[in-house]
């Protein structure tokens, strides 16, 4: 055992574990599987003579927001102070890293890894099943013929087929390129975007191409739908207010987001919606989760899930791989796969 790095495995409940190579994984590295009950034991354990004094990396796998590990933070600005000297390199599956202090873990001399298009196709889906649901309605009429079949005669003068709208995608990246791809192939919707700056290639990908807008502002009045797939940052918080909603077209302007819940101001969505502005939304993020607005829960023209838009085998299997790829990389060439930092050799 002497002489291998010690690797620290952070497991969800919800995961797909490639047994054959994390066999081969545990005769080159010591592996060790973090049971701790709390982020202040998990500090207590990295102090010197702890049993995660010497850890070389840290691997978390699976679904981030299943099981008890759920909530933690152990990549949080508090946390990363109590970093062993040992520590070179964190791999954490998903797209997004809004969770993590990237930038103290690389004062640091840490690398940081996400798992980039390991769930697009997963998220990318939920999102078109959104999009249909913030037009058509359809978890209302499924409470309806469940509960009140006459009630459900209202949809008649609410009801839109997104065929042939316009459809604003903020981020177009991965996931929001297949969404784009989706919801145009399915539904001929005629496809913007909106991001820090053009992207002709993902542009060439689409059957009639898009349009591009320097800002959301400048998107909105153009569209009946809004997709958010970007990134969560500060630049991002509250992507979506009443300034936003107020640009809509006559028509108004369906919501949809895959991303963070905090990039929409849920009060201003919630008084969009009683105004018209907004005749549907889709969300499978919210502000404050695991807790819903209870305004959004009563309101049966909104769509809730509960962020499980990446919840699929095909996510769960990418993420080991690419978690455990950048594992090896790392020890093989001193330089990870997907890396979101850059530190110096």
């Amino acid at each position: 055992m002497a002489g291998k790095p010690d690797v620290l495995l952070i497991e969800s409940s919800v995961q797909a574990v490639d047994g054959p190579r994390r066999a081969k994984l545990a005769e080159r590295f010591n592996l060790i599987y973090y049971d701790c009950e709390s982020i202040e034991q998990f500090k207590e354990r990295m102090k010197p003579g702890g049993p995660y004094a010497n850890i070389a990396a840290i691997v978390r796998s699976g679904w981030l927001k299943a099981g008890p590990l759920a909530y933690i933070r152990p990549f949080a600005t508090d946390v990363v102070s109590h970093y062993p000297p040992s520590l070179k390199l964190i791999c954490c599956n998903g797209h997004g890293h809004d969770a993590a202090d990237v930038e103290t873990i690389s004062a640091r001399g840490i690398w940081y890894c996400n798992t980039p298009d390991a769930c697009t196709e997963a998220v990318a889906n939920t999102a078109l099943f959104l999009i249909l649901e913030s037009f058509r309605l359809f978890s209302y009429a499924q409470w309806c013929a469940r509960y009140d079949w006459m009630q459900s005669r209202e949809l008649g003068l609410l009801s839109v087929d997104p065929t042939g709208k316009a459809l604003g995608v903020v981020g177009l990246g991965d996931i929001g390129l297949a969404v784009a791809q989706k919801a145009e192939a399915s539904c001929s919707m005629k496809i913007h975007y909106q991001g820090p700056r053009r992207k002709p290639d993902a542009e060439s990908k689409l059957r009639s191409g898009a349009t591009y807008h320097q800002t959301v502002d400048d998107m909105i009045p153009h569209i009946d739908c809004i997709v958010l797939a970007a990134p969560y940052t500060k630049e991002t918080h509250h992507l979506l207010g009443s300034r936003q909603f107020a640009l809509a077209k006559k028509e108004g302007l369906r919501v949809v987001n895959i991303a963070r819940g905090q990039m929409i101001d849920e009060d201003a969505l919630i008084e969009a919606l009683a105004s018209g502005r907004v005749p549907g939304a889709g969300l499978d993020v919210h502000a404050n989760e695991p807790g819903v607005n209870p305004k959004l829960k009563d309101n049966w023209r909104v769509t809730l899930l509960p962020h499980i838009g990446v919840c699929s085998h095909t996510s769960w299997a990418n993420f080991e791989k690419i978690n455990l790829d950048n594992l090896e990389a790392f020890f093989d060439t001193g330089t990870p796969v997907t890396p979101v930092n850059k530190i110096s050799n």
